[in-house]
């Protein structure tokens, strides 16, 4: 069985590849795949949309967050927070 970006995003596949068990290059590009900064998009199909973020959870069960996520400087409801 062949997965949705399989199938249609090859290309995707190839960039997870290449940032997979780095968190900090992975956040970088994932970041790249979910946000618009060329204006001209329409967005991920729904079954794409749900493998992405399902690739991003084992991503970060595996290896972890980006160091910028794990450390939470803007959660108030972290101890060390201050503003």
């Amino acid at each position: 069985m062949v997965s949705v970006l399989e199938a249609r995003f090859p290309h995707v596949i190839k960039r997870l590849g290449l940032c997979w068990g780095d968190p900090d290059a992975f956040e970088e590009m994932f970041s790249d795949l979910m946000l618009d900064k060329r204006g001209d998009r329409t967005g991920w199909p729904m079954d794409a949309w749900a493998e992405l973020n399902f690739l991003q959870s084992i991503h970060h069960l595996a290896y972890g967050v980006a160091g910028r996520r794990s450390l939470n400087h803007n959660n108030p409801f972290e101890q060390n927070w201050t503003r």
